[in-house]
């Protein structure tokens, strides 16, 4: 599931911007809300989506729901280049992800971890370097708050539906979200794109008007 060697060079020249915007001409609005940020602005994060539920224990069903035994198999089996996504819950914060899990998915190449609701132990999981995006942090665990629901199926976070395969990216922008299969022609547009935009920003800054700028790019 690692992702391959030209979509790594096409995230790498592109933004999650660019790729809001490619998305959004054809009526796609892929990008998750603004809770969702990155715990280190710097970080940037690509790969397929692996999704996997959290419900509060006060609507879980009586049995309980599932053991979390089920999330770490799924947290040690994820290849590398995955990227786990975790839906929340406003009235019931607990951590999605801390130290523990974050030190397992840095071993096993995780690509990253988008959290609808906050983490713990951020500093240990910066120090990993492992990019995260959540909506801040807590100290209480999941103990007595969740349980775990599916693993594999689609689900809200951020504001949208993200199905597993998806291809998830975050950047500094935010999170967007790429439709399973989509993502090479959705990223080579979006370097375009980028290109584009970078080279409006050197005609700025030697010293043409903004409205020139933008008349160029045709958005005016």
């Amino acid at each position: 599931m690692d992702i391959s060697t030209e979509l790594r060079d096409l995230v790498a020249r592109s933004t999650t911007s660019s790729v809001c915007d490619i998305l959004m001409r054809r009526g796609l609005k892929l990008f998750m809300k603004q809770r969702v940020r990155p715990l280190d602005p710097k970080s940037k994060m690509a790969g397929p989506a692996l999704t996997i539920e959290r419900r509060p224990i006060a609507t879980a069903p009586r049995s309980g729901g599932r053991s979390n035994a089920a999330m770490i198999e799924a947290v040690e089996g994820a290849p590398a280049g995955t990227v786990l996504v975790f839906n929340g819950h406003l009235d019931h914060e607990a951590a999605l992800w801390g130290g523990l899990l974050a030190a397992c998915g840095s071993r096993n190449g995780l690509g990253g971890v988008v959290a609808d609701g906050p983490v713990r132990d951020p500093l240990e999981i910066l120090e990993l370097k492992q990019p995260c995006f959540c909506t801040g942090s807590v100290p209480a665990g999941q103990a007595g708050i969740l349980t775990l629901g599916e693993i594999g199926v689609p689900l809200m976070c951020g504001g949208i539906v993200v199905h597993p395969g998806d291809f998830v990216f975050g950047d500094s922008n935010g999170v967007v979200v790429i439709p399973q299969g989509q993502e090479l022609e959705i990223l080579r547009e979006a370097v375009i794109v980028e290109e584009r935009d970078q080279e409006a920003a050197r005609m700025i800054l030697s010293g043409k008007s903004l409205e020139e700028t933008m008349k160029a790019l045709g958005r005016v």
